[in-house]
């Protein structure tokens, strides 16, 4: 058990150190989740709901996924643009 709680704690570090050198540390919890979901599958297409339909998401409301994004965006850390296919949606990039 003592090994296990020591591994997580150097994790955290890792995570911590990682978030730095984004320039993450003074966002939000939520803030930093949804910028490592965005930049992590870049690949397809990432909306609000498709954040909000991920079981890690589960423990945030709608509103709190809604305010995070808006934040990012704000602060020209993500984009935010108008699907082709359903213009209801917004797809959500990296900022380049």
């Amino acid at each position: 058990m003592k090994k296990a709680v020591s591994r997580l704690f150097q994790l955290r570090k890792a995570l911590d150190e990682t978030e730095q050198e984004f320039g993450l540390s003074n966002y939000s919890e939520v803030e930093r989740a949804v910028f490592s979901y965005i930049s992590s599958t870049e690949n397809h297409y990432v909306t609000i709901t498709s954040i909000k339909n991920d079981p890690y998401f589960a423990k945030y409301s709608l509103s709190t996924i809604k305010r995070a994004v808006l934040f990012l965006t704000s602060n020209k850390v993500i984009n935010s643009d108008q699907s082709s296919k359903d213009k209801r949606e917004m797809i959500l990039t990296l900022q380049q």
